[in-house]
Order: structure tokens, then C-alpha cells, then sequence
């Protein structure tokens, strides 16, 4: 064990914030996959896909059974993820297509304040917050990109440009702010270029943050011959091919793993994995995921939209091979990493995340939140304690008729009791709370958009 790990044990047991700040800075690696299922990795019960490397982060640290992301799409969870607020706060609603107006520019990200700590920073992969000039990740408190600035794109090497054609930043590859002549397979670049950065990290003396967003699993679906060769036994053809795209994310989890242990940073550098929203099984780009047990998927309020896949591992710190059952979002990573770094949020941008470390080691007792809310377009749920007030189509299709419902995921984390009809006081209570956080994170005016006796019953 590092000495610098040793110091995180003894801290444990202390006051954690400025103690953990005065012994050092953790380095910190976040890894994102794009629409991944919630039930699509070991950790979390899949039987089809093997996934050893993204099993053993969560053996070695914290699963999380009830971890959120604020959006039931892409963007705005990284938006969240960036800063720590909720992306309604912050002009994300929704995916952002090419060219539109990506995350403000005025509210401070994670890596400008851990930049400003001494960090190094990068990100590398997906990033799908805009692609104006203020909103480059160079712009954004990064010191190196590797990646495309849009939503998705092929998985396979871009063709060579045309003479005088002009580079699609929202879908070609870019090493800071000019084209990249990639070669490879993405999801393998990305590993290749995330276990790269680790590397120039080895006895640099100063903490990095680095951010790993991979596309995979998003569509297309398209994988190397030799991944796909791995799951000749599953029948279908959208799911065998899924199965190879996150075979190979997986993998690449491990090269970065490995990129740690051989820098001899591994015990100093807190490691998360999480998907930027449930895996789309009816519509928003289905790719073959599953978010078994769960109800929905990506684009729905339902658990399926919005729980993900969530782990955290910080050897010699975190409890090992543990289950944590509170409800979490990722905004509270935000808020934990710059916790550790010792830097407080400017006022003017408060955080809506929480820091984990106290409850995560055991130094402080209840639940992170009282309350966490939603809202994507019309659909919006809201979850305290067991108890989820949810708003949305039954049928998963875009547009249908929506309904309200409670549930008590303690119990029910299908979905499938709706128990509204005979808790008419909780879904009263539960829908206040509800309009007074939109109210908060919208504006007043915003808050009465539900009429409190206006209340559909169904199934």
C-alpha cells in the first residue's frame, strides 16, 4: 500500500474534509459509458456479457444498488456531471444537436476548479456539450483532448477529408482543437489514449483529473471481427454485436486499470464508472441493452431512464466490495472530487451535489438526500426515501399518454405496484415537492405547471 493510501485509511476514521485535503490530493479518473444497460454488467446481475474489469472496480470499492443521473439522455447528465448542478439550472434540456447552444459558459465545471486546485486535467472521448468556440474542452478548465465534440459517431476510422473540406468537429476525431488521423477501432483509441495520459503522469508530483467518456455503447452498432467472434453463442444479431462494443469498452476499463497499478498510482487515485442514462431498449437509438430489473429506458422517467450502472474504488480508502443502497446521483461525484481537492464551489453557482466520502466511510449516518427530482420534457418523477412519484407513458412510446403513479422501489423496483390510488396523501405530498424543486431549479413561474387535484390514476 502507497503511503499516500495509508493516510487515507488513518483519515477514515477522523473528520474527513480538510484532514484528506492537508494529507494530499487524490487523483481522480472518472469513467463514462454511453447508454449502457442497467443490468449489463457482472456487477449488476448480466449473465451474457462478461465484463471482469468493470466487476473488479466494484469488488474492489463501492456498487451503488440506487445510482441516478439527473437526465434520461446524454447531455444533460454530463452537464450535471461537469458541474454538480442540475443541468436544468444550467440551459441543457435535452441532447444537443449539432451546432445548437451547448452548456453554459458562465457556470464553473469540475475541471476548471480542479485545475485551479494544481490538478492536470484531460478528457478523452465523447463529450456532447457544444461545440462553439466557449464551449471547447480547452475552454472548459481542460489542459488536453483527445475525442469529438458531438453526440455519436462511427466506431471505425474516419475517411480522409476531400480538398477543401471543412472538419465535422461533431463527429470526427480531434486532438485538441485539429483533426486526429485515427486509426484504430474508438473505443479502443480511447483506452489507448487514456492509459497514455495515466503514463506521463508517473511521478509528476501534481494529483490529475482525468475523464473518460466513451461512446460505446451508443449506436451504431458496429465491433471488430475478433470481439464479435467472442459471442458467436448469443442468437441475436443487435444483441451478439452489442455484446462485442461493450467487451470492448470493457477492456479498455482494464487497460486504464492497468495503466494505474503500473504507474504505482492505483492506490492514490479514486476511480468511478457510471452510464450517462439507461440503455434505450424502445426508442432514442435501441442498441440491445437491458435494464433488467428494471421498468423503461433511456428517454423515460421510468427507473430504467435514469438508474444506472454506478461504482466508485479508491483502494485502502473506500470499503471494499460493498453495497451502498441509498439513493445517489451523479452530480454527488462532483461535488466528492472537489470535497478531496479542497476547493469550495463559487456561491454564485451552488452545488446540488453532495459529498460522499463522510457517508461512504462511515462518518456520517441517514440518506445524501432528502429528496432527487426529474424532468425531461413532459415526463418528471421524483424520489424520496423507498417512495417514486413518477410521471410517464406506459407504453414507452414518445408521446403517448402519461400517468402518474407511485411506487415503493424498497419493494418494487419493477415498477409494476402502482400504488397511487390508495396513497392519495403521499402523491399530494410527493408532487408538492415536486413543483417546489422546479420551481427552484426552473424559476417560480415554472412551479404550477401541475395542477395538484389534476391527477390521472392508471396503472
Amino acid at each position: 500500500m502507497s503511503g499516500f493510501a495509508k493516510r487515507g485509511l488513518s483519515l477514515v476514521a477522523a473528520a474527513w474534509g480538510m484532514a484528506a485535503v492537508a494529507a494530499g490530493k487524490p487523483n481522480i479518473v472518472v469513467i463514462v459509458a454511453d447508454d449502457m444497460g442497467y443490468g449489463d454488467c457482472g456487477a449488476y446481475g448480466c449473465a451474457d456479457i462478461p465484463t471482469p474489469h468493470i466487476d473488479a472496480l466494484a469488488k474492489a470499492g463501492v456498487r451503488f444498488s440506487d445510482g441516478y443521473v439527473t437526465g434520461a439522455v446524454c447531455s444533460p447528465s454530463r452537464a450535471s456531471l461537469m458541474t454538480g448542478r442540475y443541468h436544468h439550472r444550467d440551459g441543457v434540456h435535452d441532447w444537443i444537436p449539432a451546432g445548437k447552444p451547448g452548456l453554459s459558459t458562465d457556470v464553473p465545471t469540475v475541471a476548471g476548479y480542479l485545475r485551479g486546485a494544481g490538478y492536470r486535467t484531460a478528457v478523452i472521448g465523447k463529450w456532447h456539450l457544444g461545440e462553439a468556440e466557449g464551449c471547447h474542452p480547452l475552454r472548459r478548465g481542460f489542459d488536453e483532448f483527445y475525442g469529438f465534440l458531438g453526440g455519436h459517431r462511427d466506431y471505425f476510422p474516419d475517411k480522409p477529408l476531400k480538398p477543401g473540406e471543412k472538419v465535422n468537429t461533431y463527429t470526427q476525431m480531434m486532438r485538441g482543437e485539429a483533426r486526429a488521423e485515427e486509426a484504430e477501432y474508438t473505443t479502443h483509441a480511447f483506452g489507448r489514449e487514456a492509459a497514455a495520459f495515466i503514463g506521463r503522469q508517473k511521478g509528476g508530483g501534481a494529483p490529475f483529473f482525468l475523464y473518460l467518456a466513451f461512446n460505446a455503447v451508443h449506436t451504431p452498432l458496429q465491433a471488430p471481427e475478433d470481439y464479435l467472434e467472442r459471442f458467436g453463442h448469443i442468437p441475436d444479431k443487435a444483441r451478439r454485436t452489442y455484446a462485442a462494443m461493450l467487451s470492448a469498452m470493457d477492456d479498455a476499463v482494464g487497460r486504464v486499470s492497468a495503466a494505474l497499478r503500473d504507474a504505482g498510482l492505483e492506490e492514490d487515485t479514486l476511480v468511478c464508472f457510471i452510464s450517462d442514462n439507461g440503455g434505450p431498449i424502445t426508442r432514442n437509438a435501441p442498441n440491445a441493452s437491458r435494464n433488467t430489473p428494471l421498468r423503461g429506458g433511456k428517454g423515460e422517467t421510468w427507473e430504467g431512464g435514469i438508474r444506472v450502472p454506478f461504482v466508485m474504488q479508491w483502494k485502502g480508502v473506500l470499503p471494499e466490495g460493498t453495497v451502498y443502497g441509498k439513493p445517489v446521483i451523479q452530480m454527488d461525484m462532483t461535488a466528492t472530487f472537489l470535497a478531496l481537492a479542497g476547493v469550495a464551489a463559487d456561491a454564485r453557482w451552488a452545488l446540488d451535489g453532495v459529498d460522499l466520502m463522510p457517508f461512504l466511510t462511515g462518518n456520517m449516518a441517514g440518506a445524501p438526500h432528502g429528496a432527487l427530482c426529474w424532468e425531461y420534457g413532459t415526463q418528471w418523477a421524483v424520489r424520496q426515501g423507498d417512495w417514486k412519484l413518477v410521471s410517464a407513458c406506459p407504453s414507452g412510446k414518445e408521446g403517448g399518454e402519461q400517468v402518474i403513479a407511485l411506487y415503493n422501489l424498497g419493494r418494487d423496483i419493477g415498477e409494476k405496484d402502482n400504488r397511487a390510488a390508495t396513497e392519495p396523501a403521499r402523491v399530494k405530498e410527493m408532487m408538492s415537492a415536486w413543483c417546489a424543486w422546479r420551481g427552484d431549479v426552473l424559476g417560480e413561474t415554472a412551479a404550477a405547471r401541475v395542477d395538484l387535484a389534476d391527477v390521472a390514476y392508471a396503472p
